[in-house]
């Protein structure tokens, strides 16, 4: 199961937005905090706008900030909203039904399974946990947790800056 880096880029504005509480940002300290394009950025902010995730303020002492308080707002639902689809294979996508194993393959099924359960435990997460690291995390008894990659690991600065950019 994988995210697009554009509903990446939308968790990473809204954990941002929610450490510390009550944080209000603009885009150019999002995007310099995390190296990323100022341009696609803005994409990403206005849809999240218009889904219900974030509230711009234009002008003097405008910026962003969460629409809804962080435990309001479920990892699951941000994914659903940002995702253009999840058709984890080819044969997910109805106008591609080219597969010579269908219709007798047992893998769309057992992908579908499988990617109901990484929604649901997406779903079982809010934002406030994933914030707080608190996020509910159930592991098989042979299973490790993954190593976080570097990107990860970088901590968010706990200052709120006074919005130099306006959106």
């Amino acid at each position: 199961m994988q995210i697009t880096s554009y509903t990446d880029y939308a968790l990473r504005v809204l954990l941002y937005l929610a450490m510390p509480p009550n944080r209000q940002a603009n885009i150019t300290e999002v995007a310099d905090f995390f190296n990323i394009s100022r341009n696609h950025l803005v994409k990403v902010v206005h849809q999240l706008g218009s889904k219900g995730f974030v509230k711009t303020t234009r002008g003097k002492g405008g910026g962003l900030s969460l629409q809804r308080p962080p435990e309001m707002i479920s990892i699951g639902e941000v994914v659903r909203s940002m995702e253009n689809h999840f058709n984890w294979v080819e044969c997910f996508d109805p106008t591609q039904q080219d597969c010579r194993l269908l219709p007798d393959c047992g893998l769309k099924h057992l992908l579908a399974r499988a990617g109901d359960a990484y929604l649901q435990m997406l779903d079982a997460a809010t934002l406030a946990d994933v914030a707080l690291g608190t996020a509910p995390v159930e592991l098989a008894q042979n299973e490790t947790p993954a190593t976080a990659h570097s990107e990860c690991s970088q901590s968010l600065p706990l200052t709120t800056k006074t919005p130099a950019n306006n959106l």
